[in-house]
């Protein structure tokens, strides 16, 4: 999870030595604070395997990307 709380985040960012130039647009926005977040992302692939209640989701994936499918 990323680190919302500007004190902490400029704590560990001088602890790291890292340079605030290239990052300074985040930490102007962490400045302010966030809106609580959370995340859940099901994937097409997921949605599809529940829909139409398959136990494998290789047998859902519209375009496959298992090892030796493509030939190149």
């Amino acid at each position: 999870e990323r680190e919302a709380d500007y004190d902490k985040l400029m704590s560990h960012v001088q602890k790291l030595g890292m340079n605030t130039k290239p990052i300074w647009w985040y930490l102007e926005t962490r400045k302010f604070g966030t809106a609580p977040h959370s995340g859940f992302g099901l994937g097409f692939e997921r949605l599809m395997l529940f829909v139409t209640g398959m136990t494998n989701i290789r047998d859902v994936i519209p375009f496959p990307r298992t090892p030796n499918n493509a030939e190149f």
